[in-house]
């Protein structure tokens, strides 16, 4: 066991601030109690916050984290996605060779500030999204034509509009848009489902970073999984067969860790969990064989292993 300050103090100088800003990718599990986990989920929403990174935080009390999708949009309206799109805007303004004007950034107001012709700002601002946006092959097709129109919505003359479709795409992201066909001018013809999902989670990683973020931290909370009956009333209930389809999307995500860039998932558990063979990580083996430590000492944790049991 370790306690919890001694973990974070690890997880931050080992991972936070080093591993994962420099563009690495780590799943990481914590068990302890309700209040020390709360604590813990606190504490890591805070120190990403100060270190750059875009955090996030899910719980399976209230989402359906065994439906990929279901948690990849309930992380994405934790995103502010237009603000994202402003940092590559602005980055592509100044690579361009322009001034940031003082107001909103169109074409023409990028022109005055620079004393160039409007046509050819607007020709060398989408020649650069071009080259660093359409063409960066580690985002999905799709997600990249998205975030096109995002950051190039503002610069034409009338800027963004309400409910226009930069709003869709938004909607899309968060799995609230009804009809995917409002976005056929965006070239987009398939919502975010089970089968994209993953893929589009990861594109997200890496768009973070590319709008100047250090990367993406996100902590679930599955205490919900493990428990067989929760209290009336207060949030989900699940199966032991949506158990298991949750331990294969955690098999699934620290099996691409390779495939993520600077992003950091730390799920949390109940103390029980790792020998708890009926909801627990015994449940599936694939999982227990990438998590649990086959040697380890009995009186200390090793902070820098894959599972912690924080309490004290």
């Amino acid at each position: 066991m370790i306690t919890a300050q001694a973990w974070l103090k690890t997880f931050s100088d080992e991972y936070l601030d080093t591993f994962i800003k420099d563009g690495g990718a780590a799943v990481k599990f914590v068990t302890g109690d309700p209040g020390q986990l709360q604590a813990v989920r606190a504490e890591i929403a805070q120190r990403a916050t100060e270190g750059g990174f875009m955090p996030a935080a899910l719980d399976g009390a209230t989402t359906r984290l065994h439906l990929i999708d279901r948690l990849f949009h309930d992380v994405a309206r934790q995103i502010d996605w237009r603000e994202l799109a402003g940092d590559v805007r602005s980055r592509a303004i100044i690579e361009s060779g322009y001034t940031l004007p003082a107001g909103r950034p169109t074409f023409g107001a990028i022109a005055n500030a620079t004393g160039a012709a409007s046509f050819l700002v607007r020709d060398e601002i989408q020649k650069w999204f071009t080259k660093a946006v359409f063409r960066d092959y580690h985002m999905t097709q799709e997600f990249r034509l998205a975030m096109m129109k995002l950051a190039l919505e503002p610069m034409d003359g009338e800027g963004a509009v309400p409910g226009g479709l930069g709003d869709l795409v938004i909607q899309w992201l968060q799995g609230e848009l009804r009809l995917v066909s409002a976005l056929k001018s965006a070239l987009i013809f398939q919502k975010i489902a089970r089968h994209n999902a993953r893929d589009t989670f990861v594109s997200l990683t890496h768009w973070v970073r590319l709008a100047g973020h250090s990367g993406l931290v996100v902590t679930v909370d599955i205490s919900r999984y493990a428990t067989a009956s929760p209290p009336p009333g207060e949030g989900n209930k699940y199966t032991r067969a949506a158990a298991m389809g949750l331990y294969e999307v955690v098999r699934q995500f620290i099996d691409a860790t390779d495939e993520l860039e600077g992003c950091a998932i730390v799920f949390l558990a109940p103390r029980d969990w790792p020998s708890d063979g009926f909801r627990g990580l015994r449940m599936y083996r694939a999982l227990e064989a990438r998590v649990a430590d086959e040697v380890r000492d009995a009186r200390f944790d090793n902070p820098l292993a894959v599972l912690a049991r924080v309490g004290g």
